[in-house]
């Protein structure tokens, strides 16, 4: 474990291998400064329901291929967003993080 000062106050991390400064994306931060837990998950649930039904939508599109070109502009329209909706969840899962190791960089509710 890790310590860390802050005022008078000692914190103390359970994870040595990460580092909020460097392991954590911008969007992660903004997402945990913004965003109360509840508030998190409840946008992760979306989030994950998204990225299924993308992604199944995704398969659909490649099920109604029958060449190189046909249906090639709903495919990849249907990755696009699959991937956007992906990455979105991993960063919502980031920001939860942060709200567990580093509480003092998170939305606090009230």
């Amino acid at each position: 474990m890790r310590d860390n000062k802050r005022g008078d106050e000692m914190i103390q991390y359970t994870r040595n291998d990460v580092d909020y400064e460097t392991f954590y994306s911008s969007w992660m931060k903004t997402l945990a400064k913004s965003n109360t837990m509840p508030e998190l998950e409840s946008k992760l649930y979306g989030a994950k329901y998204e990225a299924n039904k993308s992604s199944q939508t995704h398969l659909r599109a490649i099920d109604r291929t029958h060449s190189m070109s046909s249906n090639s502009q709903a495919r990849a329209h249907a990755r696009n967003i699959t991937a956007a909706a992906g990455d979105y969840a991993i960063a919502l899962c980031g920001a939860i993080e942060i709200h567990n190791l580093f509480p003092e960089h998170a939305k606090r509710g009230d």
